[in-house]
């Protein structure tokens, strides 16, 4: 009996892997009627694996009494071909119909698991790179889908025909059949026991892929910068220790977590065949059994043995996928972004207010302390201050990205934290420097795969930012195949600058939008801004004090406060103010 901590752990395990199985039936119960059918599939397969060691034995009984004819004979030949036909042609119904539930299901938790990853909080993605992330929405799933397509359904199958041969050979000899259920019992409890060492290890082997994954597109995004900086070296050795660490992890994790079980099921199987055939021939020299059934005791040995064997061999997916869904489950079990209230934002465009707000990505740190601000409805405000002072954080905290610790950020009047994530995205537009472009068309990039952007809003978007002869010398139109690596920066920040024209925001938020362009591209980018902010409020962080030239107000950050605030006209002939300052040391 365990006791302590062991007993504690025994039960944790166990209470875990029940819920992982109720966690996933929602997902699997909407395949029901392909469930059943997959049902009726095993259960003739089943009886055709089961049917043909009977045939065997009346052929075999047959033959030594000499009472089977050639009619006989062929009658018997022609059954035992019909029926291996039919546990082939079965078996490959069986795995087609797997493999279409397996994926069909796990599709629904990939989606699921996605959103709820795009609905977390940014400092959750912060804690691990893309890569990881992927592995974990995609590889850890795609386990999943395997373990049904293969283990589940093997694990169903060999389960029907265990039940078979136990009922037959209760049929044949209880004696016999009484061997095989005790025999089987403890088989089963002492590979389960086995196999329970198994899970921590993989769980260890999974979190080493993931991290290999994010390493490699970490370095294969860096790619130019390697290469330019002669690094190419570094990152290949660092991805030869990141494979040591995967293959340390994996090695374990096979040798605790199937080859472990393997030898226990290959010995428990040898043990088992030696005894059932040792008591079908004591059974034989009494005169109970034929050699026939001699043969069938035999037969329905090996065809407990292959259950156990496949078993064993497939535990090294099953420990994986169930430590892909536990670590699935972490991702679920993550609190996401606040959605917000009921309150609505009025119409046209918004005043903005900062009051007293704070905020830290880690909450004993703050990168921004007590903010005040007023922003009048329609007017542009522009935001400067050395690297690292806290201008993006304040875009992150208007565009409702990161919520304050302390203090409220209102939009019209209203509580951003009042107000839904769909109304506030729907209401402010944020361009930052690093603009995301799909694989996909000029028109795909600009709706983003919205289907109710006409046409024509789209054509007017375009023509208010002299987009419309860009597009026309593209070899498809609207319809050319675009892309971040076949654009130049300019063209994509237009396309951005577009996107935010389509969805008429009331609040249009620049986060250095300009900071990666040369001087001509942002003086067509600024002449591109002028209609796309008429009427509505804005707000411009920039490193580049020309950016400013036309915005109403301008904050001086520094340090996470805002330490000057006025109009742009009155600052920059003050002599006394930090933003003049800034102005004739060139924007330094």
């Amino acid at each position: 009996m365990l006791t302590g901590e062991n007993a504690r752990t025994t039960t944790t395990t166990a209470t875990a892997r029940r819920g992982d199985w109720r966690f996933l039936w929602p997902y699997f119960r909407r395949e029901s009627r392909r469930l059943g059918l997959l049902g009726a599939v095993m259960l003739g397969a089943t009886g055709a694996t089961l049917a043909s060691p009977f045939v065997v034995r009346e052929f075999i009984d047959g033959v030594v009494t000499g009472t089977l004819d050639v009619a006989g004979s062929t009658r018997l030949v022609l059954l035992f071909g019909v029926l291996g036909l039919a546990r082939y042609a079965l078996s490959a119904v069986e795995a087609g119909l797997a493999e279409s539930v397996a994926w069909r299901s796990t599709n629904r938790l990939r989606e699921d698991v996605l959103q709820h990853a795009m609905d977390l909080p940014l400092e959750h993605h912060h804690t691990a790179t893309p890569g990881e992330w992927v592995e974990r929405v995609d590889g850890d799933i795609s386990l999943l889908s395997n373990l049904f397509s293969r283990f589940v359904i093997t694990i169903v199958g060999e389960l029907l025909i265990v039940v078979g041969v136990i009922t037959a050979l209760f049929s044949v000899d209880w004696r016999i059949g009484l061997l095989f259920l005790v025999c089987l019992l403890v088989g089963l409890v002492g590979i389960r026991w086995v196999a329970g060492w198994g899970r921590d290890a993989y769980r260890g082997s999974r979190g080493a892929v993931a991290r290999f994954m994010g390493y490699v597109e970490e370095r294969l995004r860096g790619t130019e910068d390697l290469q330019a900086l002669g690094a190419v070296g570094h990152a290949m050795e660092g991805l030869t220790d990141r494979h040591r660490g995967v293959l340390r992890t994996d090695l374990r994790a096979a040798l605790v977590g199937s080859s472990l079980v393997w030898a226990s099921a290959s010995l428990f199987t040898a043990l088992v065949t030696a005894l059932a055939l040792g008591l079908a021939g004591l059974r034989f020299g009494q005169g109970a059994l034929t050699i026939g059934t001699v043969y069938l005791v035999f037969a329905f040995t090996q065809q407990l043995q292959e259950p156990l064997i496949r078993l064993s061999h497939q535990l090294q997916d099953y420990q994986r996928a169930m430590a892909g869904l536990s670590r699935t489950r972490e991702i679920l079990d993550l609190p996401v972004e606040p959605r917000g209230g009921t309150a609505v934002l009025p119409d046209g465009p918004h005043d903005v207010t900062l009051d007293g707000v704070t905020f830290g990505y880690a909450r004993e740190h703050p990168v921004v302390t007590d903010l005040d601000l007023e922003l009048p409805a329609g007017q542009t405000l522009g935001v400067v201050g050395r690297t690292g002072a806290g201008k993006s954080t304040v875009a992150k905290l208007l565009s409702g990205l990161v919520r304050p610790d302390a203090g409220a950020v209102r939009i019209g009047g209203v509580d951003t934290a009042d107000v839904s994530v769909t109304d506030l995205r729907a209401a402010v537009a944020v361009v930052t420097q690093d603009v995301f472009l799909l694989d996909a068309s000029v028109r795909d990039n600009v709706t983003l795969m919205d289907p109710d952007v006409s046409d024509e809003q789209l054509g007017a978007a375009l023509e208010a930012l002299g987009l419309t002869e860009w597009v026309g010398r593209l070899p498809h139109g609207l319809d050319t195949r675009v892309s971040e690596h076949v654009m130049s920066a300019g063209e994509a920040q237009l396309l951005a600058l577009t996107r935010v024209l389509i969805r008429d925001p009331a609040l249009v938020i620049l986060d250095e939008a300009s900071a990666r362009l040369d001087p001509e591209t942002e003086r067509r980018l600024d002449a591109a801004l002028r209609p796309a902010l008429a009427g509505r409020t804005a707000v411009v962080i920039a490193h580049r004090l020309a950016t400013l030239d036309s915005v109403d107000l301008v904050a001086v950050v520094d340090e996470g406060r805002i330490v000057e605030l006025g109009p742009r006209d009155q600052l920059s002939v003050d002599p006394g103010s930090r933003f003049a300052t800034m102005l004739q040391q060139g924007g330094s």
